[in-house]
């Protein structure tokens, strides 16, 4: 059963009540008058006072006859009440009721009825459980129960002669391509750039992947892994440069003999600090950056050796 049809039967239900309390009303009134006649009456047949009878004290002062107005009849009392139930049933389908609208709105939103528990409203407090770790003189502090957006950093890396490299690992669309005839054949003339776009001093954590296509042929021959190879703190609004890293390096497996697609990838994860010496770092919130770039290492050298070699 929906709202309005229980609306409905309730006005026809109270409608109804109100009809028979008027009517048992003229029902007793007309009782109460007939009785009245009646007992008059008697009286008048008998020559009995009623008056008298009831206040014998004021005999002398009481007329010898009693006067009764005229009885209007039943008829003008019958037309008054069901003047006002008209009345009444007018007011109760024509005037708003307050409150039904908020029933409407509440079964509309709801879907139906539904128990509501103020416990529900009522504000609860989280519990948190804080961990502290020490890890390379640095203490980390996280919170089980919440967690939130790292700081706003750049990272980006570019060749000390050619420019920035792209998210390709290129400059200019092309790949680097250096010939190293003598000394160590690695790449090092390349800078790494932080910048802090945050108000508030942040460290960052650097790992190194490197991945070396010896053969040129796509397939990678050499990988290897740094993790936290640097870390480094920035001011607020504050840059920051590496230029003393040297691709490949030393590498864990295998063997570089100086040729190679080289492939390096750098992330940084990023932290705000928690105090003014950056001791204390907010783990919760952390941000990670790649930069990535690429370089041929005598590759022209290796397909003459192996033309030759033919």
């Amino acid at each position: 059963m929906d709202i309005e049809e229980y609306l409905r039967q309730k006005r026809e239900l109270e409608a109804k009540k109100e009809m028979l309390e008027a009517k048992e009303k003229v029902v007793d009134h007309d009782k109460e008058r007939f009785k009245k006649e009646q007992r008059a009456k008697i009286y008048a047949e008998h020559g009995v006072n009623p008056k008298h009878i009831a206040t014998p004290e004021t005999h002398e002062h009481t007329p010898a006859h009693n006067y009764r107005a005229p009885s209007s009849g039943p008829g003008m009392w019958n037309t008054l009440l069901l003047f006002l139930i008209l009345i009444l049933l007018a007011v109760t389908y024509f005037i708003p009721r307050f409150g039904e609208e908020q029933i409407r709105n509440i079964v509309s939103d709801e879907g139906g009825s539904k128990t509501i528990d103020p416990k529900e409203n009522e504000p609860t407090t989280p519990s948190s459980t804080t961990t502290s770790t020490t890890t390379n003189n640095t203490t980390t502090s996280s919170s089980s129960s919440q967690t939130s957006d790292g700081p706003l950093f750049s990272l980006f890396v570019r060749d000390d002669e050619e420019g920035q490299f792209d998210k390709l690992g290129k400059i200019d669309d092309e790949i680097l391509v250096l010939n190293i005839e003598s000394g160590p054949k690695y790449y090092e003339d390349f800078t790494l750039q932080f910048n802090n776009k945050e108000l508030e001093p942040i460290m960052c954590k650097l790992d190194r992947d490197i991945e070396i296509d010896t053969d040129f042929d796509g397939t990678i021959d050499i990988r290897d892994s740094d993790v936290d190879r640097f870390k480094i703190e920035m001011d607020p609004k504050g840059t920051k440069s590496i230029n003393s890293d040297v691709v490949p390096g030393t590498v864990e497996t295998g063997t570089y003999e100086g040729t190679g697609d080289i492939r390096a990838t750098y992330e940084a994860r990023c932290y705000f600090c928690l105090d003014e010496d950056c001791n204390t770092i907010d783990e919760d919130a952390e941000s990670i950056q790649e930069a990535f770039f690429r370089v041929w290492i005598n590759k022209e050298d290796f397909f003459n050796s192996t033309n030759s070699t033919n």
